[in-house]
């Protein structure tokens, strides 16, 4: 799964699909050192990298397996982040996005 540091680094990428499809996809990292991973991931479901070590994500994309046929979701897209958790939402009628979750622990330090 790519060049991962055993110990410190970031949290593993986690991906929830909250949608009622099944998906797939890739989460791509920031440096050359670090391996993209693919994954799938059922409905109501989560899946996690086997690790990160180092590596800030850059994309998330995700294809929901719709009756109607694969469709492609608006993709998580960032510079550089060391965010970890993830969620493939729905949005509208064959509309899907996949977009960063942020914990309630998180939000409760802003305010």
């Amino acid at each position: 799964m790519g060049n991962r540091r055993p110990t410190g680094g970031y949290d593993p990428v986690r991906i929830y699909n909250s949608t009622s499809y099944n998906a797939f996809g890739a989460v791509e990292y920031a440096s050359i050192f670090c391996s993209n991973d693919q994954y799938s991931v059922q409905r109501d479901e989560t899946w996690q990298a086997s690790g990160r070590g180092v590596c800030l994500v850059t994309r998330i994309t995700a294809t929901v397996r719709t009756p109607s046929g694969d469709i492609a979701a608006e993709p998580y897209t960032s510079s550089g982040t060391s965010y970890s958790q993830f969620a493939i939402i729905q949005v509208g009628p064959n509309q899907f996005r996949v977009t960063r979750v942020v914990s309630a622990a998180r939000r409760r330090r802003k305010c």
